[in-house]
């Protein structure tokens, strides 16, 4: 249970050394995008790379070709994902989701919030990690599209143009018209 040989502390020592080295130089070729999170997918790809690092190092069933293998397809996935939704706006739609405002103007929009799964009390969090007490001080808050929450204070709200990819939808009467409190 603590210690079998000497021999499977090396080859775990060693293969550790040369695919941690192999995975930095297979990153460096694809680009800093395999491990941006931004989203859904690129987190996936994140964890498949963990724990694909964590069975090549730890397994004596996977070789060290084999792991390499492994990194190579999944880098060139995501690499081709993020290529082909850079010319398809189609594939760009069905593998990249839009921010989704969820707070505006003083009102949480709750057909929204709803569709996103996401509750007041999740809201009213992530504007207190933020380091605001008052709703007021609020201008939006948005759910980007790696499930982070960005919170725009109200004295930024003249800045529109990064709000122009954030989705909004129409005023419904579903939504709280009373004042966010």
């Amino acid at each position: 249970m603590w210690f079998d040989t000497w021999s499977d502390m090396w080859q775990i020592f060693v293969t550790t050394i040369i695919i941690y080295a192999a995975l930095v130089l297979i990153l460096r070729g694809v680009g800093k995008r395999s491990l941006a999170k931004l989203n859904i997918f690129d987190l996936v790809v994140t964890v498949a790379l963990g724990s694909t690092l964590a069975t090549i190092m730890l397994s004596q069933d996977t070789t060290l070709a084999e792991g390499v293998l492994a990194f190579v397809t999944l880098c060139s996935l995501q690499w081709l994902v993020a290529w082909g939704s850079l010319r398809a706006k189609w594939f760009k739609k069905l593998i990249r989701s839009e921010p989704r405002l969820l707070f505006s103007d003083g009102r949480f929009l709750d057909r929204a919030m709803r569709d996103e799964r996401i509750l007041r009390q999740e809201v009213h969090a992530e504007i207190r990690s933020h380091g605001f007490g008052d709703l007021e001080d609020i201008a939006a808050v948005v759910l980007e599209t790696d499930g982070s929450f960005s919170v725009i204070p109200a004295e930024s709200a003249n800045t529109r143009s990064a709000m122009e990819s954030v989705k909004r939808d129409p005023i419904d009467p579903a939504d709280d018209a009373r004042p966010a409190r």
